[in-house]
């Protein structure tokens, strides 16, 4: 496990020596400083911005570096699943999006679309680091975002121009994905085999996942049965009985419920797996940035966070966003805009590639593909898995309602004792009803669209 010293320490001595390899031959570093980030951005990670002083011939240009390290002792990068999750992430930036652009190029389309969806990435390691610590460790160097004008959303709800720009961005991501398995099966399967599976469902029932449902469901029955009498009218028996239908196979292993709908999609005898891919896995609006235009318009977007990465179906990536971000109110004509707008984005990028490689697949093989991705097949696939976004709810958004003050709380009790009275505590009790209403609309909008007839 390496220490905060010696992470400054390997920045120092080997990483600005990477960064300037990445810049090329002619660059010399006139002068640097690093700044450790503290407080809500580090959650799962150690952060250090990086500024550094450039000369390019006779031109002078400042790079500012967002470098991101485990943290943590042990235990805790084993039971909050640390080493897989960072694993993961360096994955996606070394080979994943690397291997989307070569597509794109090979298909004589414009790669830099992935290079506008992340920031640019200096440096990608998982492993045995050279200078830092003797057992398993990441180091990513990313461009920082900020002085390019990119910043979050608004904390609790994002303007519709927001949600629109984040399905612009996660559609054709996903396409390129099943383009991917399509078009180049070696190499998706070498991407395939590259992810190391993340399972919900832990041995020791101790681990993050394990932890934080547990209260998500503790948190919402005790809700519900104290306010039953208020939350459901005379025409909710069937609602009723649909919760009480999840408590009675879940309760006790809230977990499974989310490694069902993880692992469900994948199975071969599914007749709509081909609507699995690789993922996000985390795509909130905690870890997107917008850049704006001078009407306040966003104009640009680009996400971060790769830690969730897994392949899966893409109805996981759709329904934490959907779930997440659009306000209960109106959310029942936002879901359906937003549901329609992914498709468009989606299907319109998986035809262009297709078509841009119409020597490998013939007429009738592009027109079955496409009508296998048609907006009816994929409603009704999102249809089986959605409710993966309402336990996500469950779980995030009373810290989202929560204050800040009680958010960083959370966070430090997550680090150091997570099995702890006070940590429990506070998860029960943070954001309050208010949190807890908002949880019980996302629960009901799920059941009168037919997400909970699976379950």
């Amino acid at each position: 496990m390496s220490t905060q010293q010696e992470q400054l320490d390997y920045i120092e001595r080997h990483l600005l020596q990477e960064l300037l390899k990445f810049f090329g031959p002619g660059v010399s570093l006139k002068g640097h400083r690093v700044e450790s980030a503290n407080g809500l951005d580090g959650f799962m990670s150690a952060l250090f911005t990086v500024h550094l002083d450039l000369t390019i011939g006779d031109r002078k240009r400042t790079e500012v570096v967002l470098v991101k390290f485990m943290k943590g002792t042990e235990e805790f990068r084993e039971q909050s699943n640390s080493y897989i999750q960072f694993r993961n992430e360096v994955f996606a930036y070394a080979e994943i999006l690397p291997a989307y652009e070569n597509l794109l190029r090979m298909s004589n389309l414009s790669s830099e679309m992935v290079a506008n969806w992340v920031p640019r990435c200096y440096f990608a390691k998982f492993g045995k680091v050279d200078g830092l610590g003797g057992g398993q460790e990441s180091v990513l160097a990313l461009k920082h975002l900020k002085g390019d004008g990119y910043q979050l959303g608004p904390r609790l709800t994002l303007r519709r121009d927001q949600l629109e720009a984040m399905v612009g961005l996660v559609g054709p991501f996903h396409a390129i994905g099943y383009a991917t398995r399509i078009l180049q099966p070696e190499v998706y399967a070498r991407l395939k085999s590259g992810v190391v599976d993340m399972s919900f469902v832990s041995s020791s029932g101790k681990a993050g996942f394990d932890v934080s449902y547990r209260v998500a469901f503790d948190r919402f029955y005790e809700f519900y049965d104290r306010r039953k009498e208020q939350l459901l009218g005379d025409s909710d028996a069937g609602f009723a009985a649909a919760i009480e239908r999840l408590r009675v196979k879940y309760f006790a292993n809230p977990t499974h419920l989310l490694e069902r709908i993880r692992t469900t999609s994948l199975s071969e005898d599914q007749p709509d797996n081909h609507f699995v891919t690789l993922l996000h896995g985390d795509y909130n609006r905690n870890n997107v940035l917008f850049h704006h235009s001078d009407n306040g318009q966003v104009d640009g977007i680009k996400t971060i966070d790769f830690q969730e990465l897994r392949l899966s179906t893409t109805a996981i990536d759709l329904s934490f966003f959907m779930y997440m971000n659009t306000p209960s109110e109106g959310r029942e004509e936002i879901f359906a805009d937003l549901l329609n707008r992914y498709h468009k984005h989606m299907i319109e990028m998986l035809e262009q590639l297709l078509h841009a490689n119409r020597d490998k697949l013939s007429d009738e093989r592009v027109e079955q593909l496409l009508a296998d991705y048609s907006f009816e097949r994929f409603e009704s696939h999102f249809k089986r898995y959605a409710f993966y976004g309402v336990m996500v709810v469950m779980h995030f958004m009373p810290c989202i309602l929560g204050n800040e003050t009680d958010c960083a709380e959370l966070t430090r009790l997550f680090d150091t004792d997570m099995h702890g009275q006070a940590f429990y505590r506070l998860s029960l009790d943070i954001g309050g009803d208010v949190a807890n209403e908002e949880v019980f609309k996302a629960v009901r909008h799920a059941y009168e669209h037919g997400y909970m007839d699976d379950i």
